[in-house]
């Protein structure tokens, strides 16, 4: 390297030095102005988003304070405070830089009408009892067989998580989710019977391998129910391994 390319390089470095200690002066200053934000920094409002079921008026009911730093708060006790609420799953929590903590709300969404007797009420795919709310109703099948009270008990049987896992099989078929309206649990070998929603034909699907019986239902749908017409059907029978028990009227 010449004398001149070592002193050109040499006034680079020099030039460039300026510029690294302001950029760490300018760094310091953030951090410093961070550090005095968050000491005097109060919480001035909640703000919801998210919620559906919940109204914002029951979700402002719960206790959140205001007027206090956020590192004071006990983020963990007030999302305890909302996920204790029917329909919320989870509540996130964050703080804005203006003061006002936002409440992203994860609702449980009901997978089934609950009728037992007189008494309806929604449930979801983990069991937990769920209220009406007005005007807020959803297309969902109804499902007989089992107790809607006490609210507060979640539904854990064995024979209810089967009927969860045929729901959720339901929901992923178009044909099953279209055309089956009402869910029951028979304690004899039928184990889970549905009707559908046109004629209230019985359908058999046992206990078990739910993906491939709502697939039989929807090929038999296609090529018998359509040419047949339902109305000439009783009962369908999806229990059996390559084939399909039917009863006409």
């Amino acid at each position: 390297m010449t004398k001149n390319e070592q002193h050109t390089e040499s006034q680079k470095n020099s030039n460039a030095w300026p510029w690294i200690a302001g950029a760490i002066l300018v760094l310091g200053l953030a951090v410093m102005a961070g550090l005095y934000w968050d000491s005097t920094m109060k919480v001035q409002s909640v703000q919801f988003e998210g919620n559906h079921f919940v109204s914002t008026q029951d979700l402002q009911l719960v206790e959140v304070p205001t007027g206090m730093n956020p590192d004071s708060m006990n983020f963990g006790e007030i999302r305890n405070r909302f996920e204790k609420l029917p329909y919320v799953k989870q509540a996130d929590i964050s703080v804005s830089p203006n003061g006002t903590i936002n409440i992203l709300i994860t609702e449980r969404q009901p997978a089934a009408l609950l009728i037992d007797n007189k008494k309806k009420i929604y449930v979801d795919d983990d069991g937990i009892k769920l209220p009406i709310v007005p005007k807020k109703t959803v297309d969902v099948p109804i499902l007989y067989g089992f107790r809607a009270t006490p609210m507060q008990d979640t539904l854990q049987s064995k024979s209810f998580k089967t009927i969860s896992n045929f729901l959720t099989a339901v929901r992923s078929n178009n044909v099953a989710d279209a055309t089956i309206s009402e869910i029951a649990w028979s304690s004899s070998n039928e184990g889970i019977v549905a009707l559908t929603n046109q004629n209230g034909v019985k359908l058999i699907f046992g206990k078990g391998n739910f993906d491939t019986r709502l697939r039989n239902w929807e090929a038999f749908y296609g090529k018998v129910i359509k040419q047949k017409g339902i109305e000439k059907m009783r009962s369908i029978d999806l229990r059996f391994e390559g084939q399909i028990v039917t009863r006409e009227n």
